[in-house]
């Protein structure tokens, strides 16, 4: 993102003094300069544009103007116009230091990151204490996969100038990451404070608090100002999303529909437009557009998953057996697919293969599991100069196939030769973690975690803590920081009734409910049990007979039915206790 220094105060005082001194060609080629400047602090490149071509009709030197006509392109998104200014680096002493740093943002967002560490490197040697120098170069680390050292850059940042509003918005984002949404919430608030008039910053921050679950505080922000941040495409689809998530979903797919972001193949916005296909009963919609974003994204459960419950609702059982039956039998498989698989084959009239199905799904998966990858394992050569991702998809290759060593090998040389970075540690802590050492997988893991902290790599840091206290401590803190993620409320309420506290439990599992996973087996088993703790009786049958409607050979289901049953219904206990003991390996 590009920097943008507000100094209308400064042009607003020059341009009150012009009138009483000599009109001299310096004097009103400054104003016009100043004039530039502060229209790119408003979010204004157009305006700033012009008036440095007046500047230079009017005989302003190009050297002096160079740097600032490619801060303006760079803010235009014009990056060809931005390079005919900036590449030929002719700057004047005045400018270099811009110059050059406009000029590493030019290659940066053209991807030649070594050209821009060269560019900022000159920039350096001219102004090396410069505040929004040292963040495109905490930026430029982040993307070279140096994302511990772009922390040490933003610090440095910010040590300079503790109010840089470009610098406290890189660290926002960086907490956002590893900490959560609150965290970044906060120090972006503190961004925006410093530069109100930031249209980007300001739906970014509102994104942030939309997602910290505080969607009243998003929109205000958004209508701040002049609401000019509302009526852009990105304000438009936070608009839509909160919308979707207070189920709204006309208003939702208008706002959406305003936005443009669905027709620029944003997967984002297509994802969401699916999502409100299933939740109006679009099922054609949503299968057809999940399947491109598929196509897109084959790595990615949660669209894997949406797309096979589009496929059972829409009558396309022979194509979510075809697609998706070998990847439900596998060991990383979510038992939400399993259920639709065996449905799937319920309906085509194969009984046995769905009941191979539901038991998997009755059964579960562990506490660990590495998600496949779809690349076949004999394109996965070994290499010096391979990339993350395909050492990412190696090692769960081996872990899958039982090659643990190989993994940890892999995993270990991987981190050697990129040691600043997080998806090296989290690799190696998940080849550690196969391997059984729990100890170096935690601390490989918490690494990583101090630049990003999603909610996989965080079940997998709490799963291999030492103790369960430490591993609640852990998720605690994770959904105080993302209190929208009802997955991670569900394990939590887990943990908190293993220790008794059904009072909390209760609260986090409704919460979780509420997010969406009111169709879980296992969290309306936990919630008939928290009933039966809290006296409820009649509120833990509801929940049971919901979770056993659900997931009929579920041992959890089946147990809290049993828990839950009136005095009376001993023959139905008998029937449930018998297939309870049936599912029980012996």
């Amino acid at each position: 993102m590009i920097f943008r220094r507000d100094l209308g105060i400064v042009a607003a005082l020059v341009l009150g003094l012009a009138p009483l001194g000599a009109c001299s060609e310096e004097g009103f080629e400054g104003s016009r300069i100043d004039q530039a400047r502060a229209s790119m602090g408003g979010d204004d490149p157009r305006a700033a544009r012009l008036h440095l071509e007046r500047a230079l009709d009017e005989g302003a030197n190009r050297a002096e103007l160079a740097a600032l006509f490619g801060e303006v392109e760079l803010l235009s998104g014009d990056l060809a116009a931005a390079r005919a200014w900036l590449a030929p680096q002719e700057f004047s002493d005045a400018t270099r230091a811009l110059g050059f740093r406009m000029l590493g943002r030019l290659e940066m967002a053209e991807g030649d990151l070594r050209a821009a560490g060269a560019a900022f490197d000159r920039s350096h040697a001219v102004d090396p204490e410069n505040a929004e120098l040292w963040v495109d170069i905490g930026r430029l680390r982040y993307r070279g996969g140096e994302q511990f050292e772009a922390i040490e850059a933003v610090d440095h940042a910010l040590a300079i100038d503790p109010a840089n509003g470009e610098a406290l918005r890189f660290k926002g984002q960086l907490a956002r990451d590893a900490q959560g949404m609150e965290a970044g919430a906060k120090l972006l608030g503190r961004a925006l404070r410093s530069r109100p008039e930031d249209i980007d910053l300001r739906v970014e921050y509102a994104a942030t608090l939309g997602d910290a679950g505080r969607a009243e505080e998003a929109l205000q922000v958004l209508r701040g100002t002049n609401s000019s941040a509302a009526t852009t495409p990105r304000g438009l689809f936070v608009q839509a999303v909160l919308a979707a998530r207070g189920r709204h979903f006309r208003l939702s797919r208008d706002l959406l529909s305003r936005s443009g972001l669905q027709q620029d193949d944003v997967a984002s916005a297509r994802l969401l437009s699916a999502i409100i296909d299933l939740e109006e009963g679009n099922f054609a919609s949503a299968a057809q557009g999940l399947d491109r974003l598929y196509t897109w994204q084959p790595d990615n459960p949660r669209i894997r998953d949406l797309l096979a419950y589009a496929l059972s609702r829409d009558g396309g059982e022979r194509e979510l057996v075809h697609r998706f039956a070998g990847m439900a039998a596998s060991n990383s498989s979510s038992a939400y697919l399993r259920v639709l698989v065996g449905r799937a084959y319920e309906a085509l009239g194969n009984r046995e293969r769905a009941a191979i199905y539901i038991d998997l799904a009755a059964l579960g998966g562990g506490n660990f599991s590495v998600l496949p990858s779809l690349t076949p394992p004999e394109l996965l050569a070994i290499s010096e100069g391979e990339g993350g991702q395909k050492v990412r998809d190696y090692v769960r290759n081996a872990i899958a196939g039982r090659e643990a060593v190989a993994a940890l090998r892999k995993g270990r040389e991987f981190a050697r030769r990129f040691p600043g970075s997080a998806d090296a540690q989290a690799i190696l802590g998940d080849a550690e973690f196969a391997r059984g050492n729990k100890r170096a997988a935690r601390e490989a893991y918490r690494r990583s975690a101090q630049v990003r902290r999603p909610w996989p790599l965080a079940l997998r840091l709490a799963g291999a803590q030492e103790d369960p206290q430490s591993a609640r401590q852990l998720l605690t803190a994770y959904v105080r920081e993302n209190p929208m993620n009802g997955d991670a409320a569900a394990i939590l309420a887990d943990a908190l009734a293993a220790e008794g506290d059904w009072t909390r439990a209760v609260a986090l599992l409704d919460h979780a409910m509420g997010l969406g996973l009111g169709r879980v087996p296992w969290v309306l088993a936990a919630r008939s049990v928290g009933a039966i703790q809290l006296d409820n009786p009649e509120e833990a049958l509801d929940f049971a007979l919901a979770a056993h409607d659900l997931q009929p050979m579920n041992p959890l289901a089946i147990s809290a039915l049993i828990a839950a049953l009136p005095e009376g219904e001993e023959r139905a206990r008998r029937e449930l206790e018998a297939k309870l003991h049936s599912l029980r390996p012996d």
